[in-house]
């Protein structure tokens, strides 16, 4: 008797915190509230024109490094 009442108690608290789950999901995205004010926004031309010292980034080419295979000719 004791057996089944500890499975009956433990799966009711498992269905309730399922639900509970269910009401409140953590893992909806947070919403963040919208500035309509003038002062919010941004003047992304004068920030393109004032940046300085930007790092760069450098290609380096390696096809010749590695050319295609010669295909080996037929002897007779």
């Amino acid at each position: 008797m004791r057996k089944i009442t500890f499975i009956v108690v433990a799966a009711g608290a498992l269905i309730l915190a399922g639900i509970a789950r269910w009401i409140n999901p953590s893992d909806r995205p947070l919403e963040a509230k919208a500035s309509t004010s003038i002062e919010a926004q941004i003047d992304t031309f004068s920030i393109m024109s004032a940046a300085k010292d930007l790092p760069t980034e450098e290609f380096q080419d390696f096809s010749l490094v590695f050319p295609s295979p010669v295909p080996k000719s037929i002897t007779p």
